[in-house]
């Protein structure tokens, strides 16, 4: 922090000063149109014939105090909940759109793939304060438009980094809440130096307490950015880089045997109880407590921690020659490096990591075991795109060529049997287990244009050809039965190449406020790295194949707009888990023949007074597989039209904003319906619906004179009913005889939290 303040106060004192460095005017509007160009390609156009949401710069900053991953903002739009593993919004937080999870929703920086090329994921637990350094994000619901990177199957997400500063200016903030959570960064650009050039830059951090023991965490991002700006072109590098190292809960909250939602472990105070740190137990007056896992020494287990350094350098040039042409294009690079560590307890050696060392009975040994499991990852491509507009036409084309090396390895930091250390550590003190090497290339062009004709009418189509090919060797962190009952690690040898054509077309009709539209898309998508090496000897995943039917209407009059979008979208093959294992024992998956997701998207919004409006929006969706059979052991359950995993049937947003002169409040009450935490819409296996309320206050304080600008006092007051339920779950299924049993696991949300911030702005 008192590094952080340095800096800060040396650019304000730099800034103050500026007025001695040369300077002319600058046309901000064409630096903003100019950075627009960056992402106009994998944006839908103005008229195009898809369901969109826009999240502007200011709330994007507002949002960016409250120290929350950037999934809880995109929930206030039509059909996404979000939830994180610690309970408050910070660390590892994931996403559904269309009950899609998130390796099938596409997500681009300045239109640079930011999805894991592998595991087609985007990690929301370092990048809270990205919101920080945004311009602009554009949700596009359904398949959408041709993108860079992966196939979008629920949705897609275009992030933009706010264009360059001409003036210069400074900000620091600081943010402090419930569970210590805090939040700090500043910002500043120089303005317009030398009459081209501008540096600006940025750093943020959050940490936390978090709600669910064992979930503290620290993270934050940073960027640097030179931008040189000629009279129709500019040219900019960006070095953006983030960075976590949080306490984990993957393994939910369970309770102890018989209990049978989370309503009922948070009654017997076990709500947070992380079982990463440890049993449960039963004290001297019968109550249950979790005793925490020791080392050998009797330290207890701190927590799980999962810890990741990533680093993208994007550097672009546009150009808009004439008035209806203009050309990007940008190479990038993206460097990624992190691990997990993790504790496991009284687990058999041999099959979790392939030490055959049996006991005097001539069983294998059981032992606790720390282990830590990392990759390393590189990215790099080109990006270009060119495009032509005029009164009729506007026509986009591009590449995207990228190429993906990556690494994982795993190595044994701790055994507690102590003889077993001293025989299979290295001198480093570990023991590796295994290793494997990661190739993808990722190459695809298209082409789209929407043509206007008769004033009101927009036709658009869209072409785009995409090539991925995926290699991956080595040793896997699995391992298999030899015919002497040792264990062998798994060989890993696969080499696939996908090649996928994915055309859209659609048709829109703008007249005054009225806006109607309909489109067909289709999109293709490959199997994520663990279809392969989860499946064990078993046949790996196909592509999947989904056609999206989409047809809206929106009205936008005075002072009130309203809006609906119909969807059906026709999965070929998606990719689900049976609930078979595989002979290594992970959950296998399967290319389902015929699945479906339909549903309306309801927004509208009205303000009575300059002062006041009231905001709403609807997701309502039926989301079923046609044909389902489900494996747990020796039984198969057969299932005919059974409701999709994690797909609630209603999402509902409601918001009422109160703004006058410096002072802005809103409330905002979501609603998400039951949810099945299984393919078998099994009431045993649900998680209960769930309503919660958030008030967000601020007001700015407008200063004059060289110095201090402004100052900006914020409250956030969270789930203000204090309620308490859980957002997300898992079902770990089996039979004893012809009864099911189920072990139910919880994502729970934290109670009544609160947030303070202020902002200063020089």
């Amino acid at each position: 922090m008192k590094r952080i303040n340095q800096v800060a106060m040396a650019v304000v004192c730099t800034l103050c000063a500026q007025n001695a460095l040369a300077q002319k005017d600058v046309d901000t509007v064409k630096v903003r149109q100019l950075n627009e160009v960056v992402v106009k390609a994998v944006r839908a156009q103005k008229n195009a014939p898809f369901a969109v949401a826009n999240i502007e710069k200011s709330e994007l900053k507002d949002f960016s105090t409250t120290g929350r991953e950037l999934p809880y903002l995109f929930s206030r739009t039509p059909g996404i909940i979000s939830w994180s593993e610690n309970g408050i919004g910070t660390g590892t937080t994931y996403l559904r759109m269309r009950g899609a999870a998130g390796s099938r929703i596409n997500v681009t920086l300045d239109g640079v793939a930011l999805n894991s090329p592998e595991d087609q994921q985007v990690f929301w637990a370092n990048m809270n304060s990205y919101a920080a350094l945004l311009g602009s994000v554009q949700i596009q619901r359904g398949v959408g438009a041709s993108t860079n990177g992966d196939g979008a199957f629920g949705g897609s997400i275009s992030l933009a980094t706010q264009a360059p500063q001409v003036k210069p200016f400074a900000e620091l903030t600081g943010s402090y809440g419930t569970y210590n959570t805090y939040n700090t960064g500043a910002s500043f650009s120089t303005g317009l130096l030398f009459n081209h050039l501008i540096f600006d830059g940025a750093y943020h951090e959050t940490a936390t307490d978090g709600f669910v023991d064992g979930t503290r965490g620290r993270s934050g991002s940073y960027y640097g950015g030179l931008t040189w700006l000629g009279d129709n072109f500019q040219i900019r590098y960006k070095n953006i880089g983030n960075f976590e190292k949080t306490g984990q809960a993957w393994n939910y909250i369970t309770g102890p045997e018989g209990t049978e939602s989370y309503k009922q472990i948070y009654e017997m105070g076990l709500g947070r109880s992380n079982t990463l740190l440890g049993n449960y137990d039963k004290d001297e007056n019968g109550n249950y407590k979790l005793t925490p896992f020791t080392y050998r020494d009797g330290t207890p287990w701190d927590r799980t921690t999962d810890n990741f350094y990533q680093n993208h350098n994007i550097l672009s040039a546009t150009w808009q020659p004439s008035e209806h042409w203009t050309h990007n294009a940008a190479l990038h690079y993206t460097y990624g490096r992190g691990y997990y560590k993790d504790l496991k307890v009284k687990k058999s050696l041999a099959e979790k990591f392939g030490i055959n060392e049996r006991n005097d009975a001539g069983k294998f040994i059981k032992s606790d075991a720390v282990r830590l499991k990392g990759l390393t990852q590189n990215a790099y491509g080109l990006v270009y795109n060119v495009n032509y507009k005029d009164e009729e036409w506007d026509v986009t084309g591009g590449v995207n060529l990228q190429q993906f090396r990556g690494s994982h390895w795993g190595y044994l930091t701790y055994i507690k049997d102590e003889a077993l250390e001293q025989k299979y550590f290295d001198n480093h003190g570990k023991y590796k287990y295994y290793d494997s090497d990661a190739r993808k290339d990722d190459y695809s062009a298209f082409v789209k244009a929407a043509y206007t004709f008769l004033d009101n009418w927009n036709v658009f189509a869209d072409l785009q050809y995409r090539h991925v090919g995926y290699k991956t060797d080595g040793i896997n962190d699995k391992f298999v039965t030899g015919s002497d009952g040792n264990y062998y690690a798994q060989r890993l040898d696969v080499d696939d190449d996908f090649n996928f054509f994915n055309p859209k077309a659609g048709v829109s009709y703008t007249n005054g406020g009225h806006k109607a539209y309909a489109s067909v898309s289709l999109a293709n998508r490959e199997p994520e790295r663990n279809n392969y090496t989860d499946n064990g000897n078993y046949p790996y995943p196909k592509k999947e194949q989904v056609t999206d039917y989409e047809l809206g209407y929106q009205y936008t009059g005075n002072n009130w707009h309203a809006g609906a979008n119909f969807y059906y979208m026709a999965y070929d093959n998606q990719i689900a888990q049976t609930g078979q294992t595989s002979d290594i024992g992970e959950a296998l998956t399967t290319n389902i023949k015929d699945s479906y997701r339909m549903g309306v998207e309801l927004t509208a919004g009205w303000a009575p007074l300059s002062w006041l409006s009231v905001e709403g929006n609807a997701a309502l969706s039926q989301n079923k597989i046609k044909d389902f059979d489900e494996y747990l052991g020796d039984h198969v359950n057969h299932y005919d039209k059974s409701t999709l995993a994690y797909s609630p049937s209603a999402i509902l947003n409601g918001f009422l904003d109160f703004h006058y002169q410096g002072f802005n409040a809103t409330w905002h009450t979501n609603f998400v319906s039951k949810q099945y935490v299984d393919n078998s819409e099994s009431s045993e296996r649900q998680l209960p619906s769930f309503s919660q309320t958030d008030i967000n206050m601020s007001y700015t304080i407008n200063l004059k004179g060289c110095g201090l600008k402004s100052v900006k006092l914020g409250l956030d007051l969270n789930n203000i009913f204090d309620r308490h339920y859980a957002v997300m779950g898992y079902d770990w299924g089996w039979y004893e005889g012809d009864t099911r049993k189920s072990y139910l696991g919880y994502v729970p949300a934290a109670g009544f939290t609160m947030m303070g911030n202020i902002t200063l702005r020089f």
